[in-house]
């Protein structure tokens, strides 16, 4: 484990490059008091060994037993004394088709014993995943709430997605030469390899053992959810995706703001009617960041929904033209939550070579340029009839879009975006701005999303290079 103490690092980390959604200006008094405890355990039992504490519970329990039935004899009334004895060992625990495994590990989440993972006496199977999938989703939140079984779960679903993959890689006949190679591997090497890969200092070249178990991990451990190798088999198809049908006309982000969402506080339980949303039936965004937080299942369902709103109504609904092709991933920020990458591949057939031919022709740079300005906008004059001051009581995004129906729908939705734009897309710079930035002989920096930018007065396409300047 290594060991920092680089507190400008750590808030680097946690640095976000969009506003912060809590109100300074609201209390965030609160009647619960933490106790955050401290000790120290020794989890490996080296001193007291498993057969030591169980004969000392069967001695225990023996004389509780001949005590209570020397009372017994006498005619006193013995209250009942439960043991409840939880096993320990060096020996894992079997996770596979073990109905108990989750009864026995949450007693409190299943206090009747009953409505256990893989139980094979029932006559319809379930699948682990779609049953977990089910007991997050359940009304009273007791497994969404709870502080570790979320992570139990996802733990046993990536030991068992990296354990069927590693038996179906260790079950083709080009893995017999490997195993040959591999077999020659002490765990010294493998200890030294370690070392030398936490300290940057490890060369491909040094052993060729080591970069075979190292290929075969990448292979395995790119079909977990969650790991860093997962990340390079999606980079991968992306690659694949641009060898196929060129680069992607489009990146975009999309950054929801779930504290401020209804839906999100609906998803969570909490009593709203989405169809009129009163200010004064939301809580301060403290209190709303407290229930996104303890129902991570409601925020994900939150995020799904509104991803494929947007893709089945702008992306594929042809707000941005025909679209060949998209891929989208999910990555979490600082603060939990969830937002998307996107790359669209718009349909045409346009390459860049062509491209910079045909921007020479003043009548197509005229046609693009309304394309671009009509998908992407940039000065918020062009939707500010009259200057309104911004209320700072509720944020508007916890308030509902205006409905295309109304008659005053165009105004009502240009007035929306300027208070949003006013109120959650003004850049302010934070630590993530300059956490790729290098030092300059005159100690400034240079933030990383080019902030602030110079005013351009109208859009144009520069002919020679064929860079892009919005308005």
């Amino acid at each position: 484990m290594q060991v920092s103490t680089n507190v400008e690092a750590s808030e680097n980390e946690r640095a976000s490059y969009i506003p912060n959604l809590l109100n300074v200006s609201e209390s965030n008094n609160t009647a619960a008091v933490p106790l955050i405890p401290s000790a120290v355990l020794d989890v490996n039992g080296i001193n007291i060994s498993s057969d030591d504490v169980a004969e000392h519970l069967l001695e225990r329990m023996k004389a509780q037993t001949t005590d209570k039935t020397r009372k017994t004899d006498l005619g006193e009334h013995v209250p009942g004394d439960p043991v409840y004895m939880i096993p320990r060992g060096n020996k894992p625990v079997n996770e596979y088709s073990n109905p108990n495994l989750l009864l026995g590990i949450f007693p409190t989440l299943f206090p009747y014993g009953c409505g256990a993972v893989e139980d094979f006496s029932r006559p319809v199977k379930i699948d682990f995943r779609e049953h977990v999938r089910y007991l997050l989703s359940l009304g009273d939140c007791r497994f969404e709430e709870h502080y570790s079984f979320i992570f139990v779960v996802l733990n046993i679903l990536q030991r068992r997605a990296a354990c069927f993959h590693a038996h179906l890689m260790t079950s083709r006949p080009y893995f017999q030469q490997s195993a040959e190679i591999l077999e020659s591997l002490s765990s010294a090497d493998i200890a030294k390899a370690l070392l030398n890969i936490s300290k940057g200092t490890y060369s491909k070249v040094t052993d060729q053992r080591i970069n075979t178990l190292m290929k075969h991990i990448r292979v395995v451990s790119g079909h977990v959810m969650g790991s860093a190798h997962s990340r390079s088999t999606l980079r991968t198809k992306i690659h694949s995706l641009c060898f196929n049908i060129g680069l992607p006309s489009l990146f975009v982000t999309i950054n929801p703001a779930d504290i401020h969402s209804p839906v999100t506080l609906y998803f969570a339980g909490v009593d709203l009617n989405l169809d009129e949303v009163l200010p004064e039936a939301l809580s301060a965004s403290y209190e709303r960041a407290k229930i996104i937080a303890t129902h991570p299942a409601a925020t994900e369902k939150f995020f799904n929904c509104l991803m494929k709103s947007i893709l089945k109504s702008l992306v594929l609904g042809g707000v941005l033209g025909p679209v060949k092709a998209y891929v989208g991933t999910v990555e979490n920020q600082g603060r939990g939550s969830l937002h998307l990458h996107l790359l669209v591949w718009l349909n045409h057939e346009f390459t860049l070579t062509p491209l910079k031919e045909m921007i020479q022709n003043e009548d197509f740079r005229e046609k693009l340029l309304q394309y671009l300005e009509d998908i992407v906008k940039e000065d918020l004059d062009l939707f500010r009839e009259e200057i309104e001051p911004v209320e700072n009581e509720v944020a508007p995004a916890c308030l509902p879009t205006p409905n295309p129906v109304r008659d005053d729908f165009q105004r009502m939705f240009r007035k929306d975006i300027v208070r949003i734009v006013e109120t959650s897309n003004i850049h302010k710079h934070s630590a993530t701005c300059y956490k790729y930035s290098k030092a300059k002989p005159d100690d400034s920096k240079t933030c990383r999303m080019h902030m602030p930018r110079v005013l351009i007065k109208s859009s144009n396409i520069d002919v020679s290079t064929g860079q892009t300047t919005m308005r």
